[in-house]
């Protein structure tokens, strides 16, 4: 798969990557749809923030299911996802009172500004959308940004 990986600030390279695949029973694999550029990913690119080596960015993005763990009970292959910025279980008290930012077993993501994507915790992580599939056609005529 290709991906975008960050050498060093200023430089962002579109690369061949391994396609990620399921590590715990708790993971899916999307097929990114659509990912940003978030001002967090801007420390290192802008040299504010130490580049220690190359390593894959982003980690907003919206997507579609292709796999998922075992232990995973909320979604399925096909389904359109979104996420939150932040990886998280759903289950420990702060998700449950609807802090999910500050899940106690909460985990980053980098590397969603490729193809495909790895998610931990992906019931607690990942939003199912009431379509199956992203939306497609033009953007609404009320987007200025578009």
């Amino acid at each position: 798969m290709r991906g975008a990986v960050l050498h060093a600030p200023g430089d962002v390279r579109i690369e061949d990557l391994d396609d990620p695949s399921i590590v715990e029973p708790t993971d899916a694999i999307i097929r990114v749809s659509a990912t940003c550029v978030c001002g967090s990913d801007l420390w290192p690119y802008r040299g504010i923030n130490e580049v220690t080596g190359p390593f894959p960015i982003g980690h907003e993005y919206c997507g579609v299911v292709e796999d998922v763990g075992s232990e995973v009970t909320s979604l399925r292959p096909g389904q359109f996802v979104i996420r939150s910025f932040i990886a998280s279980d759903g289950t420990c008290p702060h998700c449950r009172a609807g802090y999910q930012s500050a899940c106690a077993h909460r985990g980053g993501i980098q590397g969603a500004q490729a193809e495909l994507l790895r998610v931990p915790h992906a019931d607690g992580t990942l939003v199912p959308t009431a379509d199956r599939r992203p939306p497609t056609g033009p953007a609404p005529s009320s987007c200025r940004a578009c």
